[in-house]
């Protein structure tokens, strides 16, 4: 049986839970480090966050790889490869799983990269085409069970990115997931909703969904919008909300999981995680809190 196969199997059985936040969880708001590399030079940090993870309930883990495109590194002042840093990351997410005994799927994380395409004068198509290549191949020979291109602003990202996964592992399942607006129905590029569906459906994808954003009532309240345009899975993975100046998330796991209740108790959620400022904590609640409710119905 295909991954996609055995996701969409347990999906019609119960809401799937993906891990916390990855880059805060190990940095938190430092600008110092670039959190990919310390899969590299603190692997004990990483496998430690994965463990955590599966053990408070996460049946998705995510690679340290949201800033490890080749690009993104060049910018960081990163001296590693992404071949070397993306080795280092999803061996650390295998060991995790295999140390775990447990059915846990491995997500590639594959982030926005530098540049909104379609706003970006100092560099082409290809070029962000090659950057994200050299990610995904190295996420493959990893063993990633899906892709999962996050952080979505510029829709034109996604696609290449896309386009490159499509090329390259066709057949693994591709997640994607946009960052919202404060304006209801929007994307944070001003994108609605509608036409983000419309634009990756034909990727045939294993979910779509929303990431980080204004914190969790923002991604429920647009998860609800999203069910409207479509019948397939829905992946829900908020932020706990806007860092104050001191980088502390307002949202607590209690608040976290109660406001994803509300959004399972309606049976709008497939996938459900936390992004920036969620710990294990949240996790735990949001595992406690999925086991009661089945997943959003696949038609």
């Amino acid at each position: 049986m295909s991954i996609k196969s055995r996701m969409q199997e347990l999906l019609q059985r119960h809401i799937i839970v993906k891990d916390h936040a990855v880059g805060t969880a190990l940095v938190g708001t430092r600008r110092d480090v670039c959190p990919d590399t310390l899969s590299i030079t603190e692997p004990d940090k990483v496998l430690t966050l994965h463990c955590e993870a599966i053990k408070a309930g996460a049946r998705i883990i995510t690679t340290n790889t949201f800033l490890s495109d080749p690009l993104m590194l060049r910018e960081c002042g990163v001296e590693y490869s992404t071949k070397q840093v993306v080795a280092a990351s999803t061996e650390l997410a295998r060991k995790a799983r295999e140390m775990s005994d447990k059915e846990v799927f491995i997500a590639g994380s594959v982030g926005p990269s530098t540049r909104n395409i379609s706003l970006a004068t100092d560099l082409t198509e290809e070029q962000l085409r090659d950057s994200y290549k050299e990610l995904i191949v190295a996420l493959v020979e990893g063993g990633v069970d899906i892709l999962l291109i996050e952080s979505i602003t510029d829709i034109r990202n996604a696609e290449i990115a896309a386009d490159v996964c499509k090329e390259c592992a066709a057949e693994v399942p591709i997640i994607f997931s946009a960052t919202l607006s404060k304006i209801g129905g929007l994307l944070l590029s001003g994108r609605s909703i509608e036409k983000y569906v419309a634009d990756v459906v034909k990727y045939e994808p294993l979910a779509i969904g929303f990431n980080c954003s204004y914190g969790v009532k923002n991604v429920v309240d647009n998860i609800e919008m999203l069910a409207r345009y479509t019948s397939l899975p829905t992946y829900c993975s908020p932020s706990a909300g806007i860092p104050d100046a001191k980088g502390r998330y307002a949202e607590t796991p209690t608040k976290h999981a109660e406001v994803l209740r509300g959004a399972a108790e309606r049976g709008l959620l497939s996938i459900v995680g936390g992004c920036c400022g969620t710990t294990a904590e949240h996790t735990r609640r949001v595992a406690q809190m999925a086991r009661h409710y089945k997943a959003r119905k696949m038609e």
